[in-house]
């Protein structure tokens, strides 16, 4: 260790905090002519720097004119953040490093030890979920609508065969061999006399399945694709984590009946790919436990402020530019891994190969592309297209970009958007696309000559107006593909998109109920139920955040959708289902991206399948019981619950 930053809580008040940051020269070498760079979340106040000089873009910060720092010396200096009071230790400063300001042309980064902030508070002990000391025989998740526990056991081992199948089987009976393989090594053949019976049967309800296990056979119904899918995944969760004989891998199944259909048609996940790049066994490893918990569609939220990940023919620049950041990159720095250059994309091979694995396992994906807000590295990468040197308008998002919004007066916007919303529709087979148009900030647009003529022309009066303009383009774009848009909720500001658009309402239940009372289809996916990033507890070293509050797994199992809006109510037809989200920031390892997820998915994907008379919470725990042996199995480095 050369250098360590220690960064102190030392005032908290109505409003604000301040802070003390201190950096301790470790080494017999003074430093002259140096800066500091480090990453914090929220703005801080440049005013109140006790000494330097402060400059951020987003969370990348750098303390400049600084004195010498001498051999075995320390710097200290005191700022203000407007915002209220830190509660972890993720809120800190976790990352950061020195360079030497004659480094002109290219960073030379000293790396920085960095220790957990000092929150000035007494600690709290760790949020626990006590589980029962004996789980259920049968742990299935979600809860089937109906079961009955046979007597008897049906043996599972390598001379089970699947009899032939209908081909409407097929992607289920591909997920189910890729799964065979991890137990006995090889695949699950098929025979014309197999024991496994995959049959079609239009008397079972679309996307529900039959499900009968006998000593000799096993028989499955279904009269769609997912419904075999979903068959499967409960099949899958009745094998045990342990064969009962070791020497022939023979894994016993109890003889159950299971007749089951899904309360949502929607049952989603988004990730968040565009903060920090996923790999794509990464991705795969995702969609495996999402079929496995009957999800059928995964939001892939493909571009962001810090970085654009999806291959586009026509615009090379989004990958070679704008999907890497780092201090000598266009893209600075951002979140993590600030010292050196980070980031990945997908190439359309890549994603084509993701496409065809989700769907063998029942699962649409979604691709959404954020305009015009969280756009900057778009903007970055396509400068000469997308940048307006005539706007002037002053703003910050909330992210504290001052420059992360495309111009609905530029026509390179629109040749942007057509080009690559077009190649977007050819990649992905799923009749939507996700468009963002979220937290677009005030003062957006409004010292822009060419924006206000636009408004002139066309009787706006609000500049959001603007922002409803662009997203009409936008779904037009889609419409004349095949595809329906989808949005965040801030797609309905400027009342321009139709009813025809799918909104996903994030920000509150009541965000939600409003879009449901104006006549738009809506995914509930409110943060303080649903987002995955949460902290999972009170104590300061849960991982996380907190700006919508804390996500124990308590909370997330009794949250219910729109409870409000009576059962028989004709508005709850446009409640299409749920979805789960896990946001990025702080997400740049499997590790904490296993631990951020399991086992909250579990309890999401009852919220989303069971119906709400079916659900209850102790029944949950007994069932959660088993699952998190499966889990321990699988290598999952899931939160535990007590």
């Amino acid at each position: 260790m050369t250098y360590r930053l220690d960064f102190t809580v030392i005032e908290k008040a109505k409003g604000y905090c301040r802070y003390a940051l201190s950096l301790h020269n470790l080494t017999d070498q003074a430093l002259h002519g140096w800066s500091l760079y480090f990453f914090v979340s929220r703005c801080i106040d440049p005013a109140s720097i006790s000494v330097g000089t402060i400059s951020q873009m987003g969370s990348y910060s750098c303390l400049s004119q600084l004195p010498p720092l001498e051999a075995n010396g320390h710097f200290y200096t005191e700022f203000t953040m407007r915002t209220l009071p830190f509660n972890l230790h993720d809120d800190g400063i976790n990352e950061a490093f020195i360079a030497l300001d004659n480094d002109q042309d290219q960073i030379q980064p000293l790396k920085v030890h960095t220790t957990a902030i000092n929150l000035d508070k007494d600690p709290i002990e760790r949020y626990c979920t006590p589980l029962p000391s004996v789980g259920c025989d049968i742990a299935l998740i979600p809860q089937p609508n109906h079961l009955i526990r046979l007597q008897g056991e049906f043996v599972f081992d390598q001379t089970t065969a699947i009899n032939t199948p209908p081909a409407l089987a097929q992607g289920a009976i591909n997920w189910l061999s890729a799964e065979f393989k991890k137990y006995f090594n090889e695949a699950i053949p098929i025979r014309c006399q197999g024991n496994i019976h995959y049959q079609v049967s239009d008397e079972v309800i679309e996307h529900g399945y039959q499900l009968l296990i006998e000593s000799d056979n096993i028989w499955i119904q279904a009269s769609s694709a997912t419904g075999f899918v979903h068959a499967t995944s409960s099949l899958l969760q009745l094998l045990p984590n342990k064969p009962s004989h070791h020497a022939v891998a023979a894994y016993c199944l109890p003889m159950v009946e299971i007749t089951d259909q899904p309360h949502y048609s929607y049952r989603g996940m988004m990730l968040d790919c565009g903060r920090h790049f996923h790999p794509v066994d990464r991705i795969k490893h995702l969609l495996d436990h999402l079929a496995r918990y009957k999800f059928n569609t995964f939001h892939w939220h493909l571009t962001d402020d810090e970085g654009w990940r999806i291959e586009i023919d026509a615009y090379p620049q989004l990958t070679e530019i704008g999907a890497w950041r780092g201090p000598n990159e266009v893209i600075a720095p951002q979140f993590s891994h600030i010292d050196q250059r980070y980031g990945g994309f997908y190439t359309k091979q890549d994603i084509r190969d993701v496409i065809a694995y989700a769907s063998d396992r029942g699962i649409t994906i979604i691709p959404e592309i954020d305009i015009p807000g969280h756009s900057r590295a778009a903007i970055l990468s396509l400068p000469e297209l997308l940048k307006d040197p005539n706007d002037h308008s002053l703003y910050r998002s909330i992210q504290n970009y001052p420059d992360n919004i495309l111009s609905p007066a530029l026509a390179g916007t629109y040749t942007f958007i057509k080009t690559v919303l077009e190649e977007v529709c050819e990649l992905f087979p799923a009749p939507f696309v996700h468009i963002g148009a979220d937290e677009v900030p005030k003062g957006v647009w409004t010292d822009s000559a060419a924006c206000q003529q636009l408004m002139t022309d066309n009787n706006y009066h609000d500049p959001m107006e603007l922002q409803g303009h662009l997203l009409r383009f936008a779904e037009q774009v889609l419409r004349d593909k095949g595809k329906r848009m989808m949005g965040w909720e801030e797609a309905t500001h400027g009342n321009k998109v139709s009813k025809d658009t799918v909104i996903f309402s994030w920000l509150s239940e009541e965000a939600g109920l409003e879009c449901v009372k104006n006549g738009f289809d809506v995914v509930m996916q409110p943060a303080q139920s649903t987002y995955l990033d949460l902290a999972q507890g009170y104590s300061a070293d849960e991982a996380g955040v907190d700006w919508a509050g804390k996500l124990p797994l308590d909370k997330v199992y009794n949250y219910h959708p729109l409870s409000m809006i009576a059962d028989e109510n004709s508005e709850r037809q446009h409640i299409l289902g749920i979805q789960t989200a896990l946001w990025s920031e702080l997400i740049n390892n499997q590790s904490r991206f296993e631990y951020m997820i399991y086992p909250r998915l579990l309890a999401v994907s009852e919220i989303c399948w069971s119906k709400p008379q079916h659900r209850n919470w102790d029944d949950f725990k007994a069932r959660l019981k088993g699952q998190l042996n499966y889990l321990d199995k699988a290598g999952i480095n899931y939160r535990h619950c007590e």
